[in-house]
């Protein structure tokens, strides 16, 4: 089921109301258009916007900025939908009154004084449906690329993904109890066995990260290999589609003196658009360009007709990759 199916079955469960889709088309700023997947909908004689969040991140004051600018292009009521939020940024949305839906999790409306959340589950239920952290996501991708393998000792893992060891066995638990994977003591060695490649993926594209914190727009030239191929530019690397855009780059939040010396601009005067991500972009990256495997992330939500062909097509080919090993 795909998102805007999962929220229109929400609710419709826990309301009882009827949500009607609208065909309409609004013209908004690059930065919404690629952070957010908007749904027009009305629902009980309301006419909402529905804006679901592509782009995670922890700082609640970007999406106050983004409600704010929102309800000013748009002559409706906004609604932004997660997948997953804590608890301290849900009472921040609530201080703010920004109406918010957290998929099967929460629903609050305050324009039509509504405020529902989940029944408590089970301390196993709740370790169940825990994101997966940077480090696991990042395991995960490395299995499915290939470059991290099925007998793989945990520091044999660690080295793959560039990191300690006592955090690789930390996401390794993680992954255990997840069900991802299973680590078993063998002779004096831990060694990794992972699910199958098509179950770790169908797991991965639904539930997996996104390593983006934040993005915004330089001026200034970046240069040799300091940063990698993302957004649409990555998408259009692996796949038939044209990129007509400003170059989209990805850098680690580590990176710090790099992001210290870039300036930044709206986007009229820029030579990049930037992602900052939670991790190294370039671990697992082909050419200089993300792993493809995030690219189907990235852009798993957009409606445009021609995104989907192209992901198609880069699935094609990671899935054939598998076969032919």
């Amino acid at each position: 089921m795909d998102k805007k199916q999962t929220l229109f079955t929400y609710i419709k469960r826990v309301t009882d109301w009827k949500v009607e889709v609208k065909n309409k088309e609004v013209s908004l700023p690059l930065y919404l258009r690629t952070g957010y997947t908007f749904w027009y909908v009305t629902i009980a004689n309301m006419d909402l916007v529905f804006a679901y969040t592509k782009e995670d991140t922890h700082d609640m004051r970007r999406y106050a900025q983004a409600y704010k600018t929102l309800r000013e292009k748009l002559d409706s009521q906004v609604v932004f939908v997660f997948d997953y939020l804590d608890t301290r940024q849900i009472n921040s949305l609530i201080q703010k009154h920004i109406p918010f839906v957290v998929l099967e999790k929460y629903l609050y409306l305050p324009f039509a004084l509504m405020q529902i959340g989940t029944a408590k589950q089970s301390k196993n239920q709740l370790y169940k449906n825990e994101r997966l952290t940077p480090d696991a996501d990042l395991i995960l991708i490395g299995y499915l690329d290939g470059r991290i393998r099925n007998g793989m000792m945990v520091k044999e893992v660690a080295a793959a993904i560039e990191r300690e060891i006592r955090s690789t066995s930390e996401a390794l638990s993680l992954l255990d109890e997840l069900e991802y994977a299973s680590v078993k003591k063998e002779g004096r060695s831990k060694k990794v066995h992972f699910e199958t490649k098509s179950e770790v993926y169908e797991r991965l594209l639904r539930k997996g990260l996104s390593p983006l914190k934040k993005s915004f727009f330089t001026s200034s030239e970046i240069f040799g290999n300091k940063a990698v191929k993302s957004g649409y530019s990555a998408l259009a690397h692996y796949s038939a589609l044209m990129d007509t855009g400003i170059t989209t780059v990805a850098i680690s939040k580590k990176a710090k003196n790099l992001l210290l010396d870039l300036d930044t601009c709206e986007e009229d005067e820029a030579l990049y658009r930037v992602e900052v991500w939670d991790r190294d972009p370039h671990t697992f990256a082909q050419r200089n360009v993300i792993n493809p495997l995030y690219v189907l992330r990235q852009f798993k939500n957009d409606d445009d007709e021609r995104v989907q062909y192209a992901l198609k097509e880069i699935e094609e080919k990671i899935k054939q990759k598998w076969n032919n090993r």
